[in-house]
């Protein structure tokens, strides 16, 4: 790398080579399982998958070693391969093993025995088996690749899958090779899958491995929804009901013409119990539909890309999802829209609510307000009154304190007629005094 690359273009680049197709051999055999992870099961799987590289002295790839290794545990001819893949929620372990001969009777058959020798192997390596890993097991198939000619009807293939129904079809742009499986658990836990093939490609046989399982568990971790959608279907209807109730008694009151407080507090209290209901179920659940929704569309994807062509009389692996996984996917869409619709109708009918409530404590306000303009009004024509009434009260005071100081001035010898000069200065002194109430008045009055 120059000095001017992006420090993160090395990383962003090997992303496209991330968790690439083993090539296989013609009678490649694989046992996959998927784990899901919860708590502690992601490090056990670490230390597991780091065990195996330790002990077998193989490298680790320094881009990608944390969430994809492919180590051989037994050379060729006869080799055995292990390859490890770490997802967000879940681990896939593959185990590859070359077969000697042709599969003639029902894979469960031979299955424990390729089981028990990559276990041993492990076991000679102190390490655990492929099953104690780490994690609950999702899924786990059983796909063998065999190098020969296809078949021209179900019957010729149906004693493998023990005379159940099957699905098959012609896959890849050239029709060289055929997907046959029953789609059926076995006792053992594994859903048995057959890939005959005339000349597939080493790589191009890894693809249809990859696509092959990828669907299984895509499939299996997007119908982990499918159990808390139809539990959500009862919870969900009631509080969709009790939420066109309560809008129905909202729209009642907003017609009444006496406003009960106690009324909108009730309708407040309702709706936030409900609200928080839904929000607890989109919390709680929320994530798991997301994923659902997301884990369908690449198990959809890797369908469309084994460009199936039906067979006569045999129904092929797309038609049978379309048929039944697509269902449980649309139920799950559903749900996770209903959670969403009915917590925004909830947001709507709280926001009316609120709007009610604002505008009845606005109207209260305001006849409060109205109410204290009257009582002010009231006051201030008491004042008034008041303010007459001390006119009359300081200029009687005024008058009489003249008079006792024009009878006072008699008494020096002085002819001061005293009820002449307070008749006189009566009128004087009272509007002397309702001229200074009027000038106060004015300067201390608001503009």
């Amino acid at each position: 790398m120059r000095p001017y690359d992006h420090p993160l273009r090395t990383v962003l680049h090997e992303e496209v080579h991330a968790r690439p197709p083993v090539a296989l051999w013609p009678k490649d055999r694989i046992l996959n399982q998927a784990f899901l992870l919860k708590g502690s099961d992601r490090q056990q799987q670490l230390d597991w998958i780091n065990a195996i590289s330790e002990q077998t002295k193989q490298s680790i790839d320094p881009n990608h070693g944390q969430t994809f290794r492919i180590i051989e545990l037994r050379p060729a001819p006869q080799r055995i391969i292990i390859k490890w893949e770490l997802h967000g929620e879940f681990s896939s372990i593959s185990a590859i093993v070359q077969q000697k001969d042709l599969i003639v009777e029902a894979p469960i058959k031979t299955r424990p025995a390729i089981e028990q020798e990559v276990n041993e192997l492990l076991s000679k390596l102190s390490i655990k088996p492929m099953h104690e890993a780490g994690g609950l097991r999702i899924s786990a198939i059983d796909i063998a690749f065999e190098d020969r000619s296809l078949f021209s009807a179900a019957d010729e293939v149906a004693h493998l899958f023990s005379g159940n129904t099957l699905i098959g079809s012609t896959i890849l742009n050239n029709k060289k090779a055929q997907l046959w499986t029953d789609l059926q658990i076995d006792q053992d836990g594994y859903i048995s899958y057959l890939v005959p093939h005339t000349g597939m490609g080493s790589r191009q046989a890894g693809r249809v491995a990859r696509r092959i399982t990828e669907i299984e568990i895509y499939r299996m971790a997007s119908m982990l929804a499918f159990p808390v959608a139809k539990s959500l279907s009862g919870p969900l209807r009631n509080a969709e009901a009790e939420l066109s109730e309560l809008s129905k008694e909202i729209s009642m009151a907003q017609g009444q013409e006496l406003v009960t407080p106690h009324q909108d507090g009730e309708f407040l209290e309702r709706i936030s119990t409900l609200a928080s209901k839904i929000e607890e179920w989109i919390s709680e659940h929320g994530l798991r539909f997301t994923a659902a929704e997301a884990y369908s569309q690449l198990a959809a994807k890797n369908l469309e890309e084994l460009n199936e062509m039906p067979l006569p009389g045999v129904q092929t692996l797309s038609e049978f999802m379309e048929r039944r996984f697509t269902p449980a996917m649309s139920t799950c869409s559903w749900t996770q829209r209903r959670l969403r619709e009915l917590s925004d109708r909830i947001s709507r009918t709280t926001q009316i609510l609120r709007t009610r409530i604002e505008f009845v404590n606005e109207s209260q306000t305001q006849e409060l307000l109205a109410s204290m303009d009257r009582r002010a009004k009231i006051q201030l024509r008491l004042q008034e009154t008041v303010e007459g009434l001390s006119v009359l009260v300081l200029t009687y005071y005024a008058v009489s304190l003249i008079i006792y100081m024009a009878k006072g001035a008699k008494e020096l010898g002085l002819m001061v007629p005293a009820e002449l000069i307070g008749g006189a200065s009566a009128p004087i002194i009272a509007y002397g005094i309702y001229t200074l109430n009027k000038l106060r008045k004015k300067k201390f009055k608001p503009n």
